[in-house]
């Protein structure tokens, strides 16, 4: 796969034990899973299991625009009032337990809120 630096991967994981089968058998289902928009970060995340090689936080502003409304604007966390971009859309379920990217599984956040939530 274009893109994915192999050489540093082995460097990393060359003295690792994986079970090939399983390895194998999750990428394929996170190739063909909609939620995973970056595929070339699959084999970096299988490995070292942070999901931002994978790209999957991406809500659209139509699914964070329905959540801010449902929400009337109150952050989910600090339950403070906040306009729209200030605010972040953020996975209910979270991704790696199964919750999807979708407009049912996005709370909005308060920027401040989110950050401390994702330790970013």
């Amino acid at each position: 796969m274009k893109g994915v630096h192999w050489g540093s991967l082995y460097d990393d994981f060359k003295n690792e034990l994986f079970d090939t089968s399983e390895l194998e058998k999750e990428i394929a289902e996170l190739m063909i899973d909609d939620d995973v928009t970056k595929r070339k970060g699959i084999y970096q995340y299988v490995l070292t299991r942070n999901e931002k090689y994978l790209n999957i936080r991406a809500f659209s502003e139509s699914q964070k625009r329905f959540a801010y409304e449902r929400q009337n604007g109150i952050c989910a966390n600090c339950n403070a009032p906040f306009e729209l971009k200030e605010m972040e859309g953020d996975h209910i379920t979270p991704w790696h337990a199964g919750g999807k990217t979708n407009a049912e599984n996005c709370q909005m956040l308060c920027k401040d809120c989110n950050r401390r939530k994702s330790g970013k």
